[in-house]
C-alpha cells in the first residue's frame, strides 16, 4: 500500500496515515506524509520483536509440519488468524476508546479511507465516521474478497486453502462445497462474530462486520487473470496485480559483476523478508543442491553460513529483488510464492521455483504450476539437495517454463494502463464523486435464500408437486372409470 501512497502524495494529496503503536511496518515518523500512532495498553500490546517473533515462528512451524492436507491445512490457517485478530481487537479498542484521537480525525475531514481489508478496524472507523472507503488487498479475515462481493460458483472457484484449481472432479467439488460451508461457520464463531461485538458497541447501526465489507465503495485486489483463474466480478472490484513492478534499474557495481562473469546465468533465491533464518540442517540441504548446478546463485540469507556452501553462490542480507529480475542474465527465482514476488517474477518473464510457507501461497505457486510457468516443491521440511539440483535443472534446460513465463509476461504488460495508475485512478475517482456506491450490486444486500433463489426454488417446487398430484389423480380417476365401464360391459 505503501506505494500507493506516496504516489498520492507525489500527486498532492494530503494523506494520514494511521498506525498501532507497536506495529513495525510503518516508522512513528515520515516526511512524506502525516501519521496518528494509535497507542496500545502496555498489558496487552505485544512488542515490535514479540510480534516479529511469533510471525516468524508461526510461519517455520506450518512449513515444518508434514504436508497439511485438506482439514489439517484450513485448521492451520483459523488459528493464524485467530491470533492475529486478537492484536487486531487491541488496536480498534484503543482507537475508539481514544476520544481525543477520534475528535482529530473527524475534525480533519477527510474524503475517504484507505483500508486493508484483513484488518476491519478500516472498515469500522469509514462507517463511524461515514467517509466513503476503498479496501486495499485480496484478503479479508478468512477468505477471497470474491466470496463475500462478487458470484463465485464453487463448481470452479476454488476457496482459501483448499488447493485445488478451476477444473475440479467430482470429489474435488465436494471438498470444495465443505470447506466454504465449514469455513463459512468458523469463520462466523471464531472471528466475525468478535469483531460484529465490536460494531455493536461503536457503531450502533445493526451493521455486522461482512455488512460493512460488502457495502465497501471499491476493492483494489492485487490480482490480475493473467495469474489468477477466470471467475464473475463485479464493477466494484479493480484488478491492480503487479501494480509495484517496474523496469529495473542499474545493480551495485559487485552484483553487476557477478552477473556479467555468469557465463551459465544465474539464479535467485528469497523466502521473503518475514523468513530471516532457515534451520541449519534445511540450509545445508539447499546450498548442498545450490552447489552442485552450473549457474551462479544469489541468496538472500541471514544465519551462520551453511556448511556445503558453494563457491558458486552469493549471501546477502538484503537484494534488490526487482532490479535482479530484470536482469537478461537471471535464469530462475526459487521463492516462497508471496504475490508481490510471484507479480515482478512475471512482470520480467522469470521462471520460478516454488517452495511455499503459508497462507496463500501454495495457491499462487499452484496457479503458475497450472500454466506451465513454475515447478512447485510442497514440503520445506523434507526438501533435498537432490530435489533442488533437478528442480534448477528442470526450469533451466527445460525451454517450456521460460516461454509460458514469457508469454505471461507480455499478456500481463499489454495493458492500455498501468496497474498503478489505475488505482490512483479510482482513489480520485471516489473522493471526486464523495463515493461509488453505484457500482455496489443489490445482491450484496440480498438475504442468502433470495440470493440463491431459495425462495423461488421452493416453492417451484411445491407447484411441480402439486401439478405431479394433480396430474396423478386424473390418471387414477381415468384409469377406475375405465376399469368400471369394463367391467360392465362384462358383466
Amino acid at each position: 500500500m505503501k506505494v500507493l501512497i506516496l504516489e498520492l502524495v507525489n500527486r498532492g494529496h494530503e494523506v494520514t496515515v494511521l498506525r498501532l503503536s507497536n506495529t513495525y511496518y510503518t516508522d512513528e515518523v515520515s516526511s512524506d506524509f502525516h501519521i496518528e500512532t494509535v497507542q496500545l495498553p502496555q498489558h496487552k500490546a505485544r512488542s515490535k520483536d514479540e510480534i516479529e517473533q511469533v510471525s516468524l515462528a508461526s510461519i517455520l512451524q506450518k512449513a515444518f509440519n508434514d504436508e497439511p492436507r485438506f482439514l489439517s491445512a484450513f485448521w492451520n490457517i483459523l488459528e493464524s488468524i485467530r491470533r492475529i485478530s486478537g492484536d487486531y481487537v487491541v488496536g480498534i479498542e484503543s482507537t475508539f476508546e481514544n476520544s481525543t484521537l477520534l475528535g482529530r480525525l473527524q475534525d480533519a475531514h477527510f474524503d475517504l479511507v484507505l483500508a486493508d481489508p484483513f484488518y476491519p478496524g478500516g472498515a469500522i472507523l469509514a462507517r463511524y465516521l461515514n467517509l466513503p472507503i476503498i479496501q486495499f488487498g485480496r484478503w479479508l479475515p478468512f477468505e477471497d474478497v470474491h466470496f463475500a462481493v462478487a458470484p463465485s460458483p464453487l463448481s470452479f472457484v476454488p476457496v482459501l486453502n483448499s488447493r485445488l484449481t478451476d477444473r475440479m472432479t467430482f470429489s474435488e467439488r465436494l471438498q470444495n462445497v465443505f470447506l466454504y460451508i465449514l469455513g463459512g461457520i468458523l469463520g462466523q464463531v471464531y472471528i466475525y462474530s468478535t469483531y460484529d461485538q465490536l460494531c455493536h458497541r461503536y457503531l450502533k447501526t445493526g451493521e455486522t462486520m461482512y455488512d460493512l465489507y460488502k457495502k465497501s465503495d471499491i476493492y483494489l485486489v492485487k490480482m490480475d487473470f493473467v495469474f489468477e483463474f477466470p471467475k464473475p466480478t463485479m464493477p466494484n472490484l479493480v484488478y491492480i496485480g503487479g501494480f509495484q513492478c517496474k523496469p529495473s534499474e542499474s545493480l551495485s557495481p559487485e552484483l553487476q559483476k557477478f552477473l556479467d562473469d555468469a557465463d551459465e546465468g544465474v539464479v535467485i533465491f528469497s523466502l521473503g523478508t518475514l523468513t530471516k533464518t532457515l534451520p541449519a540442517h534445511v540450509a545445508t540441504e539447499v546450498a548442498a543442491g545450490l552447489a552442485k548446478i552450473p549457474q551462479r546463485v544469489i541468496w538472500r540469507y541471514v544465519g551462520k553460513k551453511p556448511s556445503m556452501l558453494g563457491n558458486n553462490t552469493m549471501l546477502l542480507e538484503w537484494l534488490p529483488q526487482n532490479d535482479l529480475l530484470g536482469h537478461s542474465k537471471i535464469k530462475a527465482f526459487i521463492a516462497h510464492g508471496g504475490e508481490n514476488g510471484l507479480y515482478e517474477a512475471i512482470y520480467h518473464g522469470v521462471p520460478v521455483i516454488g517452495i511455499p510457507l503459508f497462507g496463500d501461497q501454495y495457491e499462487n505457486l499452484l496457479r503458475l504450476k497450472v500454466r506451465g510457468a513454475a515447478i512447485l516443491l510442497e514440503n520445506l521440511k523434507y526438501l533435498t539437495r537432490d530435489q533442488i539440483y533437478n528442480a534448477v535443472k528442470t526450469i533451466t534446460e527445460d525451454p517450456s517454463y521460460r516461454y509460458n513465463m514469457k508469454r505471461l509476461s507480455r499478456l500481463h504488460r499489454d495493458t492500455p494502463i498501468h496497474s498503478k495508475e489505475l488505482a490512483v485512478f479510482w482513489v480520485e475517482y471516489v473522493v471526486r464523486n464523495k463515493g461509488a456506491q453505484h457500482l455496489r450490486a443489490a445482491s450484496t444486500e440480498l438475504p442468502t435464500y433470495q440470493y440463491l433463489l431459495v425462495d423461488v426454488s421452493v416453492l417451484c417446487f411445491i407447484v411441480l408437486v402439486f401439478f405431479v398430484y394433480f396430474i396423478w389423480t386424473i390418471l387414477k380417476l381415468i384409469i377406475r372409470k375405465i376399469e368400471f365401464f369394463r367391467k360392465k360391459k362384462t358383466d
